[in-house]
């Protein structure tokens, strides 16, 4: 297995965990209207062109508060984390596989 590309020092996560939260489901241009009204309508999240489901990781953990008032999230796995996990780079495309990139995510190089 070839090991995941470092990521460069000064691209540093914030640990929001929204990465982590929501699943890529649909494709928003390949829907029928009806469909659109329906997925609509259960309230999925809609971003860069797909329907998102709120479908947190069972290994996404809320960390302990730092005082900051920030609510940060952590990975109770990082260490076993699975390939899917250890590619995420902040791209919404890498090998193939589709990530959820959230708006504002500090580790985004690029959206391509």
């Amino acid at each position: 297995m070839i090991p995941s590309p470092p990521i460069p020092s000064n691209l540093t996560c914030i640990r929001c965990g929204e990465c982590c939260r929501w699943l890529p489901l649909v494709l928003i241009k390949q829907c029928k209207p009806h469909q659109l009204h329906y997925l609509r309508e259960r309230g999925l999240k809609e971003s860069d062109g797909y329907f998102l489901a709120d479908a947190p990781c069972r290994h996404l953990q809320k960390e302990e508060p730092d005082g900051s008032g920030v609510t940060m999230w952590g990975c109770a796995i990082y260490d076993k984390r699975p390939a899917t996990c250890r590619d995420f780079c902040g791209k919404a495309l890498s090998g193939g596989k589709r990530f959820y990139v959230p708006e504002g995510c500090t580790m985004a190089r690029n959206r391509e």
